[in-house]
Parts: C-alpha cells; structure tokens; sequence
C-alpha cells in the first residue's frame, strides 16, 4: 500500500511539472510573437506603450518627398491620364491628392486593364489605394477604393525628406540598440539596410522598419529564426 501511495505522488509530480513547463513555453512563445510580427495589430499593449513618439508635422506640399513614378510606354501612359480622371470623379476627395504623391500601376491584356493609383507618404506607399478592373467575366469593371483616416491629413501636404531621414535615424538607432543588447551581428549597416513602412494600430499612425541580425556561433546543422539569426523591428508612433 505505502509502494502504491509513493508511486501515486511520483506520477502527480511528473504531471504538474509538464503541466507548469508546457504553460512557461506557451507564455514565452506569445511575448515573442507579438513583439516581432509583421502585422501592426498583433503588437502586444505593453509594447505599443513603450513605442518611441515623434510628432509629424505636415509640410507645404512644394516641400514634401514625392514616390519614384515608373516609366510606361506612351499608351499605357495614355490609359493611367485616362482612368486618373475616372477615379478623381469616381472619388472626389482623392482631388486634393497632387497626381505626383500617387505611384501609379497599370497592366493591359486583350482590351482589360488593371488600374491602382496608390497614395504615398515620404515617398513611400501608404494602404491608401484606389484600383480598378475589368475582365471577361465584368466588362463593365469596378472600382474598389481602401482609406485610412490616419493618412487624410496628409493628402494636400506631405513630410519633407528632412523628417524621413530622422525618423530612418531613429529607426535604425532603437534597431542597433537590440542588436547591442542581444549580442548579434550586423550583416550590413542598419539604417542602409531598412526601409520604413507606414501602418495603423488603434486608429494611430505608426511607422515601422525590419532588419535581419545574426546569431554569433549558431549550430552548423541548423538554420532558421531564432537559430542563426532574429528580425528585429523599429516602431515609431506618430503624432
């Protein structure tokens, strides 16, 4: 009887401590994922309060970055002036976009065209983008618009190159601090080396940027995040 009461106790340790090991795996999984996803929303509340501020002040419209526009052949050229005029009716608001923030795409086959006209800030991309297309199944076409209210304040102004590069140096300053932190290794200078992408978290502006940093001695037969190397993410948010 005393065999099978110490037996008992044996095997109910055993449990609660792979109950306690699998929950502390668990917990430490879900504070990695939020802090180093891609998607804004999945950012954890504690590390959305500790985000770096920076008040962005919208600049004359003569003063801010514009995107780099791709060159088109002078009929497709002459399908984007076309559909331009389409959208600023379709979509009277996008009227105090100036035409040189738009970075501009349009494929054509057999008569059917696809269309996006995306609004940048900084000279970069926003998830503002009107588009739209037909086909054989819809000759007629549609159009879809996407907005974000973040970015309407922006519309008739822009950011100066200025402010991008000061928030590309505060960027790269928070990403250079976690690699001094963590002991990793610079593959190339940071801020060359990141781009920084605009996105919305809770209705606030926010700008963020990723960088690949590597682990120093990793094992030789295994490869992957967290083993040889780790993405590091800069956040900024924007008054």
């Amino acid at each position: 009887m005393r065999k099978q009461l110490i037996s008992l106790c044996l095997i109910l340790v055993l449990i609660c401590s792979f109950i306690l090991s699998f929950a502390g795996c668990g917990g430490a999984t879900g504070d990695t994922a939020g802090d180093t996803s891609t998607d804004g929303s999945a950012l954890s509340t504690s590390a959305q309060k500790d985000m770096e501020t920076l008040r962005l002040i919208p600049t004359l419209q003569e003063e801010a970055v514009a995107p780099v526009k791709q060159s088109y052949p002078d009929e497709i050229q002459a399908i984007l002036d076309e559909y331009y005029q389409k959208m600023l009716k379709e979509f009277p608001s996008w009227r105090q976009i100036p035409r040189r923030m738009l970075r501009e795409f349009c494929s054509e086959r057999n008569g059917f065209v696809n269309i996006e006209f995306t609004f940048c800030l900084g000279g970069d991309g926003t998830h503002c983008v009107c588009m739209y297309s037909n086909g054989p199944a819809n000759p007629e076409g549609h159009w879809t618009i996407y907005e974000e209210e973040s970015f309407k304040k922006f519309y008739a102004s822009g950011v100066t190159q200025a402010q991008m590069d000061y928030i590309r140096d505060r960027l790269a300053a928070q990403i250079e601090e976690m690699i001094e932190e963590k002991g990793l290794i610079e593959r190339e200078p940071v801020r060359e080396s990141i781009y920084p992408s605009w996105y919305v978290y809770n209705g606030e502006l926010c700008v963020r940027a990723e960088y690949i940093a590597f682990i120093p001695n990793p094992p030789e037969d295994l490869k992957g995040c967290g083993i040889d190397h780790e993405h590091l993410f800069g956040r900024i948010l924007l008054e």
